[in-house]
Protein backbone atom coordinates (compact mmCIF):
# COMPACT_ATOMS: atom_id res chain seq x y z
CA UNK A 1 0.00 0.00 0.00
CA UNK A 2 1.46 3.40 -0.95
CA UNK A 3 2.84 5.41 1.96
CA UNK A 4 0.70 8.40 0.98
CA UNK A 5 -2.58 6.46 0.85
CA UNK A 6 -5.50 7.91 2.91
CA UNK A 7 -5.60 4.85 5.18
CA UNK A 8 -1.88 5.04 6.01
CA UNK A 9 -2.19 8.77 6.69
CA UNK A 10 -5.22 8.21 8.95
CA UNK A 11 -3.39 5.52 10.94
CA UNK A 12 -0.38 7.78 11.32
CA UNK A 13 -2.57 10.60 12.60
CA UNK A 14 -4.21 8.24 15.10
CA UNK A 15 -0.79 7.11 16.38
CA UNK A 16 0.32 10.71 16.64
CA UNK A 17 -2.79 11.67 18.65
CA UNK A 18 -2.24 8.66 20.93
CA UNK A 19 1.38 9.70 21.57
CA UNK A 20 0.25 13.22 22.44
CA UNK A 21 -2.41 11.91 24.82
CA UNK A 22 0.13 9.65 26.51
CA UNK A 23 2.27 12.72 27.22
CA UNK A 24 -0.64 14.54 28.84
CA UNK A 25 -0.50 15.25 32.58
CA UNK A 26 -3.14 14.81 35.24
CA UNK A 27 -3.45 16.89 38.40
CA UNK A 28 -5.83 16.47 41.33
CA UNK A 29 -6.50 19.51 43.47
CA UNK A 30 -9.26 19.57 46.05
CA UNK A 31 -12.32 18.01 44.46
CA UNK A 32 -11.28 18.64 40.82
CA UNK A 33 -9.27 16.58 38.33
CA UNK A 34 -7.53 18.58 35.60
CA UNK A 35 -5.91 17.14 32.47
CA UNK A 36 -3.36 19.17 30.52
CA UNK A 37 -2.35 18.30 26.96
CA UNK A 38 1.23 18.79 25.63
CA UNK A 39 -0.12 21.83 23.76
CA UNK A 40 -1.30 23.38 27.02
CA UNK A 41 -5.02 22.73 26.62
CA UNK A 42 -6.83 21.84 29.86
CA UNK A 43 -10.05 20.15 30.83
CA UNK A 44 -11.48 19.58 34.31
CA UNK A 45 -14.16 17.49 35.97
CA UNK A 46 -15.28 16.73 39.55
CA UNK A 47 -13.29 13.96 41.20
CA UNK A 48 -16.36 11.83 41.95
CA UNK A 49 -17.40 11.95 38.28
CA UNK A 50 -13.83 11.05 37.30
CA UNK A 51 -13.75 8.06 39.66
CA UNK A 52 -17.15 6.93 38.39
CA UNK A 53 -15.66 6.86 34.88
CA UNK A 54 -12.46 4.98 35.73
CA UNK A 55 -14.02 2.63 38.30
CA UNK A 56 -17.55 2.15 37.03
CA UNK A 57 -19.84 -0.31 38.79
CA UNK A 58 -19.71 -3.84 37.47
CA UNK A 59 -21.57 -7.06 38.13
CA UNK A 60 -19.09 -8.84 40.35
CA UNK A 61 -19.39 -10.47 43.78
CA UNK A 62 -15.72 -9.86 44.52
CA UNK A 63 -14.88 -13.54 44.63
CA UNK A 64 -17.60 -14.29 47.22
CA UNK A 65 -19.97 -17.20 46.55
CA UNK A 66 -23.26 -15.76 47.74
CA UNK A 67 -25.47 -17.80 50.10
CA UNK A 68 -28.69 -19.28 48.74
CA UNK A 69 -31.42 -16.67 48.72
CA UNK A 70 -29.26 -13.58 48.24
CA UNK A 71 -31.04 -11.99 45.27
CA UNK A 72 -29.02 -8.79 44.80
CA UNK A 73 -26.02 -6.87 46.09
CA UNK A 74 -25.84 -3.08 46.27
CA UNK A 75 -22.73 -1.05 47.09
CA UNK A 76 -22.03 2.62 47.65
CA UNK A 77 -18.80 3.95 49.10
CA UNK A 78 -17.69 1.60 51.86
CA UNK A 79 -21.19 0.15 52.43
CA UNK A 80 -22.47 -3.08 50.84
CA UNK A 81 -25.99 -4.48 51.26
CA UNK A 82 -26.98 -8.09 50.60
CA UNK A 83 -30.66 -8.42 49.73
CA UNK A 84 -31.91 -11.83 50.85
CA UNK A 85 -35.29 -13.43 50.24
CA UNK A 86 -36.77 -16.49 51.94
CA UNK A 87 -39.91 -17.92 50.28
CA UNK A 88 -43.14 -18.55 52.27
CA UNK A 89 -42.75 -21.32 54.82
CA UNK A 90 -43.58 -22.45 58.34
CA UNK A 91 -41.00 -21.14 60.79
CA UNK A 92 -40.44 -22.47 64.30
CA UNK A 93 -39.81 -19.64 66.75
CA UNK A 94 -38.98 -19.37 70.44
CA UNK A 95 -41.76 -16.93 71.37
CA UNK A 96 -42.10 -15.29 74.76
CA UNK A 97 -44.46 -17.31 76.92
CA UNK A 98 -47.67 -15.61 78.13
CA UNK A 99 -46.65 -16.28 81.74
CA UNK A 100 -43.04 -15.13 81.38
CA UNK A 101 -41.97 -13.36 84.59
CA UNK A 102 -40.04 -10.71 82.64
CA UNK A 103 -40.64 -9.22 79.18
CA UNK A 104 -37.04 -9.55 77.98
CA UNK A 105 -33.51 -10.31 79.09
CA UNK A 106 -32.37 -12.89 81.67
CA UNK A 107 -35.25 -14.84 83.15
CA UNK A 108 -37.48 -14.56 80.08
CA UNK A 109 -39.42 -17.75 79.48
CA UNK A 110 -40.19 -18.92 75.96
CA UNK A 111 -42.35 -21.50 74.25
CA UNK A 112 -42.03 -22.93 70.73
CA UNK A 113 -44.50 -21.71 68.12
CA UNK A 114 -44.92 -22.70 64.48
CA UNK A 115 -46.26 -19.90 62.33
CA UNK A 116 -46.38 -19.28 58.59
CA UNK A 117 -44.44 -16.37 57.11
CA UNK A 118 -44.85 -14.77 53.69
CA UNK A 119 -41.78 -13.83 51.63
CA UNK A 120 -39.16 -12.61 54.08
CA UNK A 121 -36.70 -9.97 52.85
CA UNK A 122 -33.55 -9.14 54.81
CA UNK A 123 -31.17 -6.27 54.06
CA UNK A 124 -27.83 -7.37 55.54
CA UNK A 125 -25.59 -4.31 55.82
CA UNK A 126 -21.79 -4.49 55.75
CA UNK A 127 -19.36 -1.60 56.19
CA UNK A 128 -15.63 -1.34 55.58
CA UNK A 129 -13.53 -1.16 58.74
CA UNK A 130 -10.34 0.88 59.17
CA UNK A 131 -8.45 -1.70 57.11
CA UNK A 132 -11.03 -1.70 54.32
CA UNK A 133 -12.47 -5.11 55.26
CA UNK A 134 -16.25 -5.47 55.16
CA UNK A 135 -17.84 -6.27 58.53
CA UNK A 136 -21.49 -6.82 59.48
CA UNK A 137 -23.05 -3.69 60.97
CA UNK A 138 -25.95 -3.24 63.37
CA UNK A 139 -28.07 -1.48 60.72
CA UNK A 140 -29.73 -4.59 59.26
CA UNK A 141 -33.43 -4.53 58.33
CA UNK A 142 -36.24 -7.02 57.72
CA UNK A 143 -39.43 -6.82 55.68
CA UNK A 144 -42.27 -8.95 54.30
CA UNK A 145 -43.61 -9.33 50.79
CA UNK A 146 -46.53 -11.32 49.39
CA UNK A 147 -44.83 -11.90 46.03
CA UNK A 148 -41.26 -12.83 45.10
CA UNK A 149 -38.81 -10.06 44.32
CA UNK A 150 -38.48 -9.33 40.61
CA UNK A 151 -36.85 -5.88 40.63
CA UNK A 152 -35.27 -3.50 43.12
CA UNK A 153 -38.29 -1.27 42.64
CA UNK A 154 -40.69 -3.77 44.23
CA UNK A 155 -42.53 -2.47 47.29
CA UNK A 156 -41.80 -3.70 50.80
CA UNK A 157 -44.15 -4.48 53.71
CA UNK A 158 -43.41 -4.24 57.41
CA UNK A 159 -42.82 -7.61 59.09
CA UNK A 160 -45.23 -8.77 61.77
CA UNK A 161 -42.39 -10.02 63.96
CA UNK A 162 -41.12 -9.45 67.46
CA UNK A 163 -37.47 -8.33 67.55
CA UNK A 164 -38.03 -6.20 64.43
CA UNK A 165 -38.21 -2.70 65.84
CA UNK A 166 -40.34 0.27 64.91
CA UNK A 167 -39.03 3.77 65.65
CA UNK A 168 -41.13 6.89 66.08
CA UNK A 169 -40.10 9.20 64.57
CA UNK A 170 -38.31 7.05 61.98
CA UNK A 171 -35.92 9.78 60.84
CA UNK A 172 -32.32 8.72 61.28
CA UNK A 173 -33.32 5.19 62.27
CA UNK A 174 -33.83 1.95 60.33
CA UNK A 175 -37.35 1.40 59.03
CA UNK A 176 -37.50 -2.12 60.45
CA UNK A 177 -34.44 -2.78 62.59
CA UNK A 178 -33.37 -6.35 63.35
CA UNK A 179 -32.46 -6.32 67.03
CA UNK A 180 -28.85 -7.56 67.09
CA UNK A 181 -27.64 -5.83 70.23
CA UNK A 182 -26.49 -9.11 71.74
CA UNK A 183 -25.41 -10.85 68.53
CA UNK A 184 -22.13 -12.57 69.46
CA UNK A 185 -19.14 -12.19 67.16
CA UNK A 186 -17.77 -15.61 66.25
CA UNK A 187 -14.17 -16.24 65.07
CA UNK A 188 -15.53 -16.99 61.59
CA UNK A 189 -16.99 -13.46 61.46
CA UNK A 190 -13.41 -12.13 61.72
CA UNK A 191 -11.89 -14.55 59.21
CA UNK A 192 -9.35 -12.82 56.93
CA UNK A 193 -10.97 -14.51 53.93
CA UNK A 194 -13.67 -12.12 52.71
CA UNK A 195 -16.04 -14.82 51.53
CA UNK A 196 -15.85 -16.85 54.73
CA UNK A 197 -16.24 -13.72 56.87
CA UNK A 198 -19.26 -12.34 55.04
CA UNK A 199 -21.08 -15.66 54.77
CA UNK A 200 -20.48 -16.42 58.46
CA UNK A 201 -21.73 -12.94 59.40
CA UNK A 202 -24.84 -13.34 57.27
CA UNK A 203 -25.61 -16.73 58.77
CA UNK A 204 -25.21 -15.28 62.28
CA UNK A 205 -27.68 -12.51 61.37
CA UNK A 206 -30.19 -14.98 59.92
CA UNK A 207 -29.86 -17.15 63.02
CA UNK A 208 -30.38 -14.14 65.28
CA UNK A 209 -33.53 -13.14 63.40
CA UNK A 210 -35.20 -16.53 63.07
CA UNK A 211 -33.74 -18.87 65.67
CA UNK A 212 -33.26 -16.92 68.91
CA UNK A 213 -35.83 -15.86 71.48
CA UNK A 214 -38.61 -13.50 70.41
CA UNK A 215 -39.40 -11.22 73.36
CA UNK A 216 -40.76 -7.76 74.12
CA UNK A 217 -37.46 -5.90 74.04
CA UNK A 218 -38.60 -3.64 71.17
CA UNK A 219 -41.70 -2.61 73.14
CA UNK A 220 -39.45 -1.35 75.95
CA UNK A 221 -36.36 0.01 74.16
CA UNK A 222 -37.81 1.29 70.88
CA UNK A 223 -41.33 2.43 69.98
CA UNK A 224 -42.59 -1.15 69.54
CA UNK A 225 -42.04 -4.26 67.49
CA UNK A 226 -43.64 -4.56 64.09
CA UNK A 227 -45.59 -7.53 65.45
CA UNK A 228 -47.38 -5.34 67.98
CA UNK A 229 -47.96 -2.70 65.30
CA UNK A 230 -49.46 -5.32 62.95
CA UNK A 231 -51.81 -7.26 65.22
CA UNK A 232 -54.87 -5.27 64.17
CA UNK A 233 -54.50 -5.73 60.41
CA UNK A 234 -56.09 -9.21 60.40
CA UNK A 235 -57.82 -11.31 63.11
CA UNK A 236 -55.78 -14.33 62.04
CA UNK A 237 -52.59 -12.73 63.44
CA UNK A 238 -54.16 -10.83 66.35
CA UNK A 239 -52.45 -13.23 68.74
CA UNK A 240 -49.64 -15.67 68.12
CA UNK A 241 -52.09 -18.46 69.08
CA UNK A 242 -54.49 -17.33 66.33
CA UNK A 243 -51.54 -17.14 63.94
CA UNK A 244 -50.56 -20.71 64.79
CA UNK A 245 -54.10 -21.97 64.24
CA UNK A 246 -54.47 -20.20 60.89
CA UNK A 247 -51.05 -21.52 59.82
CA UNK A 248 -52.06 -25.11 60.56
CA UNK A 249 -55.17 -24.73 58.41
CA UNK A 250 -53.52 -22.96 55.47
CA UNK A 251 -49.82 -22.05 55.54
CA UNK A 252 -50.29 -19.70 52.59
CA UNK A 253 -52.94 -17.51 54.28
CA UNK A 254 -50.13 -15.05 55.06
CA UNK A 255 -50.07 -14.09 51.37
CA UNK A 256 -53.58 -12.67 51.84
CA UNK A 257 -52.89 -10.67 55.01
CA UNK A 258 -52.87 -6.87 54.46
CA UNK A 259 -49.47 -6.33 56.07
CA UNK A 260 -48.58 -2.73 56.81
CA UNK A 261 -46.95 -1.04 53.80
CA UNK A 262 -43.42 0.29 54.28
CA UNK A 263 -43.93 2.89 51.53
CA UNK A 264 -40.44 2.08 50.32
CA UNK A 265 -39.15 -0.10 47.52
CA UNK A 266 -36.10 -2.29 48.00
CA UNK A 267 -34.00 0.32 46.21
CA UNK A 268 -35.38 3.17 48.33
CA UNK A 269 -34.79 1.25 51.56
CA UNK A 270 -31.19 0.53 50.51
CA UNK A 271 -30.57 4.13 49.48
CA UNK A 272 -31.99 5.26 52.81
CA UNK A 273 -29.45 3.02 54.56
CA UNK A 274 -26.63 4.43 52.42
CA UNK A 275 -27.74 7.94 53.34
CA UNK A 276 -27.96 7.28 57.08
CA UNK A 277 -24.56 5.58 57.11
CA UNK A 278 -23.06 8.46 55.12
CA UNK A 279 -21.84 6.06 52.44
CA UNK A 280 -20.99 8.76 49.90
CA UNK A 281 -18.71 10.52 52.37
CA UNK A 282 -16.76 7.28 52.82
CA UNK A 283 -15.77 7.27 49.14
CA UNK A 284 -12.65 9.31 48.20
CA UNK A 285 -13.85 12.61 46.81
CA UNK A 286 -10.83 14.90 47.24
CA UNK A 287 -7.12 14.92 46.47
CA UNK A 288 -6.42 14.62 50.20
CA UNK A 289 -8.59 11.49 50.48
CA UNK A 290 -6.77 9.87 47.55
CA UNK A 291 -3.42 10.86 49.03
CA UNK A 292 -4.34 9.15 52.31
CA UNK A 293 -4.91 5.89 50.44
CA UNK A 294 -1.36 6.12 49.04
CA UNK A 295 0.26 7.14 52.35
CA UNK A 296 -1.65 4.51 54.34
CA UNK A 297 -0.69 1.57 52.16
CA UNK A 298 1.21 -1.07 54.10
CA UNK A 299 4.20 -1.08 51.73
CA UNK A 300 5.64 2.27 50.67
CA UNK A 301 7.65 2.60 47.52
Amino acid sequence: MPADSPLIQMLAEMRDRQRRVEKASLAIRGAEVTATSPEGKTASMPIDAFLAKVAARRMDTGGVVLPDGVKAVMTEGGITIWIYECPPCIQRFCWIAPDSPVPFGPGTQYRPVRIALPYLVVLAVFAADADGNLQLTGANECFFRIRPLKTLDDELLFPGLLNCSRFDPPDGHPLSWICTEHLPTTPAMRDPDTGKRLVASFEALRHCLLETGFNLSSEHHECSSWYTASTQVDPRIRTVEAWEEASSKNPLFVLDVPWLPAHHTVRQAAERIFHHLNARAKAPRTAAALARIVFNQSVHV
